[in-house]
């Protein structure tokens, strides 16, 4: 299993999530704040500034091609991704996985193996994201674009457009699946 920082080291995002937080949901009083965290002196709320974490499969199919999704919503409209999306309060990554992959194709599928784990940011100046990759086949429905997707095309593993990647991390997600399935 694979572990990347988009090869690049530590990311450091210029935006925390808390970075707008002033005052307490709970209470409203006026919060104090400890680099990535903030906390209520008044009624004793604490909250942490977290990665986002999203769950992707890398679809398969018998003759080794891959579906990617063409993105239709910013950030990075037009760009190939891979199907998947943001994992809901307290949704299981696998539940997840599903879920995408039937709101984004109309497809059932059977993950095979967790290919890894990617860190990124979430569009420009966006918010940190723990990206969690499938190698995935599908066992039902024929893939139909839907929700945030413009397209969907299977690609032969050399004809995948790299420079057309939605993020940093794809091209190692893609290498790590060319490797376990090629």
């Amino acid at each position: 299993m694979a572990v990347a920082n988009l090869g690049t080291g530590l990311l450091l995002p210029t935006v925390s999530e808390l970075d707008g937080w002033r005052y307490c949901p709970r209470c409203r009083s006026e919060l104090d704040r400890e680099d990535r965290k903030v906390e209520c002196p008044q009624c004793g709320f604490v909250t942490y500034a977290a990665s986002k974490p999203t769950a992707s499969a890398a679809c398969v199919d018998d003759s080794g091609r891959v579906l990617l999704s063409r993105r239709g919503v910013e950030p990075f409209k037009g760009l190939w991704d891979v199907p998947g999306g943001f994992l809901e309060e307290c949704e299981h990554p696998l539940e997840c996985l599903h879920r995408e992959l039937r709101e984004e194709a109309g497809v059932e599928i059977e993950p095979l193996e967790l290919l890894g784990i990617w860190m990124d940011v979430y569009g420009e100046g966006g918010e940190c994201t723990l990206n969690l990759y499938w190698a995935a086949r599908i066992v039902e429905g024929d893939p139909q674009p839907a929700d945030d997707v413009a397209e969907l095309r299977w690609f032969e593993p050399d004809e995948i457009p790299l420079e057309e990647l939605a993020f940093g991390h794809l091209g190692e997600v893609l290498s790590a699946l060319r490797n376990k399935h090629a």
